[in-house]
């Protein structure tokens, strides 16, 4: 038992749980992969809860960073709309919110850059992306296909 329970202690807690008291006992194999499948989900969700508004507030400031200087008038529209300072509460609705805001932002940024030809500013911005999508990748990952191989 927690006496401060977070929610990735809960998740982590259902995914072991799963494992250990639930999936022995199971022995039809279709319900053991999806299972095990659920048993990832959960650590995936696990590891997502506990980082999830940081990742969201460092992704807007490294967006801020990429678009700073840009005189485009669609950037210039959107930042002026996203407000590209931390979110005004830490609700996860409104952190997402602001990084919706930001995405748009960013968004705007890619097509000025590349219509201005700048590889600098494209690079920057690309870099954002790419690490977004590696932090999903990780996160959601390639699901195992436990138990298929």
């Amino acid at each position: 038992m927690y006496s401060r329970p977070t929610t990735e202690q809960i998740l982590l807690g259902l995914a072991r749980d799963l494992e250990e008291q639930v999936l022995p006992h199971v022995e039809h194999e279709p319900a053991r992969v999806a299972l095990g499948m659920i048993g990832q989900l959960l650590r995936g969700c696990a590891v997502r809860s506990a980082h999830e508004i940081a990742w969201a507030e460092e992704e807007v400031a490294a967006i801020a960073a990429a678009v700073e200087g840009m005189e485009d008038p669609a950037v210039v529209s959107a930042r002026e709309a996203c407000a590209l300072a931390p979110a005004v509460t830490l609700h996860l609705d409104d952190v997402l919110d602001h990084y919706h805001r930001a995405s748009v932002v960013l968004s705007a940024g890619l097509e000025a850059a590349y219509r201005a030809g700048d590889a600098r500013r494209i690079d920057d911005l690309r870099a954002v992306l790419e690490a977004r999508t590696a932090r999903e990748a990780q996160i959601l990952g390639a699901l195992d296909l436990v138990g298929r191989g």
